[in-house]
């Protein structure tokens, strides 16, 4: 009788191939929350949604690193090599991105997607060595923390939900996708494997929270609706301009996790900045939402303008979108939060100094990605060409808008004066 083969760790073969596999996933599950902010209408869900998707893009960050550390030397030993293939993998992630409903979601990628993942790192955790495999075990502790937190707050949400309205999609949708992992292909596979997009939202508009009361700006339009504000003391302004801000920011958050899934082909660490510009949006549009409860506002108190997707959000070039947002709107945030950050510091409203203070060394950080767009546009200079002249035209653009919303709302007139015709804010 043969003697049974002892192993006490992940030859170095298969640990890379699992730490693939990991990065794969965590990858897809970046996307499919990316997705996700753009097809959910609840705020607070939708910005946790960003920030999963930030904290999922940067574990899938750390397993590609640890698997690129991990070359074998030796022939294959202590374990059964399989072939690569992830289809079955893949295809559970795209129809999770497809989800139709908020408990489907959340029943599928917190009930059973991450929940399997949890139990894949612990297995691989009782069966590493803690000195030959100590790189590989702190970040999967730290995954593991990650993960175990983010699925308390789904079932805590799923919980929530079920209270305000019983939904059999969440049990429905877990029991589905655990099926289907407990069936699919799990082999290593490389990082350039299923990379087509998640999906395509050209033509759609993000899902809203129905509390917002949104007003849309369109270059050569207009706004949807004739309005006017004129905020009756200084309370009545902090809530305008949170509102608004709030808006704003969730716009841009929902922007760029469309890019995210929009297009995977873009390099990896350029999409692990994109990641952490969208938690970025995501925290500004949480921290500046506070502070409108703070003091008395709530969603919708008054309408908030938006634009940025309706300037470039059906865009087809990626570089042309980066330019609106990292570009023009960006760098007028910065041109106008300076301003508004000393008037708030004069009156002593420490709370928006501080939130002005992060998001402007935030903004900074935004609009320096935007090498991006000249490194991988590179050598053509047609193409450069063409971005330039676009931005231009942008920035007349948002120079009008500018002038537009002054005119529109007395908030802003204490601070800003209409620029000359022509002129631009960035």
């Amino acid at each position: 009788m043969a003697e049974a083969r002892v192993v006490v760790c992940h030859p170095v073969e298969e640990a890379r191939g699992i730490m693939e596999r990991f990065a794969f996933m965590e990858r897809r599950c970046m996307e499919v929350l990316a997705a996700w902010v753009w097809t959910t209408g609840e705020l607070g869900t939708k910005l946790t949604f960003g920030a999963h998707a930030h904290e999922d893009a940067m574990q899938s960050e750390v397993f590609r690193d640890r698997g690129g550390e991990l070359r074998p030397s030796l022939p294959t030993y202590g374990w059964d090599a399989r072939p690569p293939g992830f289809a079955q993998l893949d295809a559970i992630f795209r129809e999770l991105a497809d989800a139709p409903t908020l408990a489907a979601k959340l029943g599928g990628l917190y009930g059973a997607l991450k929940p399997w993942l949890v139990t894949a790192y612990d297995d691989y955790l009782a069966a590493a060595d803690p000195i030959l495999e100590a790189p590989t075990v702190r970040l999967l502790e730290q995954a593991l923390r990650d993960e175990r937190r983010q699925v308390a707050w789904g079932r805590a949400r799923l919980d929530d939900l079920k209270r305000m309205q019983p939904d059999a999609d969440a049990e429905r949708w877990r029991r589905r996708v655990r099926h289907l992992l407990n069936e699919a292909v799990t082999a290593p596979t490389s990082d350039d494997a299923a990379r087509a997009p998640l999906a395509d939202f050209t033509g759609t508009q993000p899902a809203v929270d129905p509390r917002f009361d949104l007003i849309y700006y369109t270059p050569g339009v207009g706004s949807s609706r004739e309005f006017e504000i004129d905020p009756p003391n200084e309370t009545e302004v902090r809530k305008v301009m949170l509102s608004t801000l709030t808006a704003v920011e969730t716009e841009a958050a929902e922007l760029l996790c469309r890019i995210l899934v929009e297009f995977p082909e873009l390099p990896w660490e350029m999409r692990r900045c994109l990641a952490r510009q969208m938690w970025d949006e995501c925290r500004h549009a949480a921290s500046q939402w506070r502070l409108l409860e703070e003091i008395g506002g709530y969603l919708g108190c008054y309408p908030s303008i938006v634009y940025i997707n309706p300037f470039a959000g059906d865009e087809p070039d990626v570089f042309k979108r980066l330019i609106v947002l990292q570009r023009v709107v960006e760098g007028s945030s910065v041109d106008q939060h300076r301003p508004r950050g000393r008037y708030f510091l004069d009156q002593g409203a420490i709370p928006l100094v501080q939130m002005f203070d992060y998001i402007l060394a935030d903004e900074d950080g935004h609009i320096a990605l935007s090498r991006w767009t000249n490194e991988l546009v590179g050598a053509d200079q047609a193409h450069l060409d063409e971005l330039s002249r676009y931005q231009a035209r942008k920035e007349q653009e948002f120079a009008e808008y500018s002038d537009w919303i002054v005119s529109k709302r007395r908030d802003l007139q204490r601070l800003f004066q209409p620029a000359a015709a022509g002129s631009a804010r960035v």
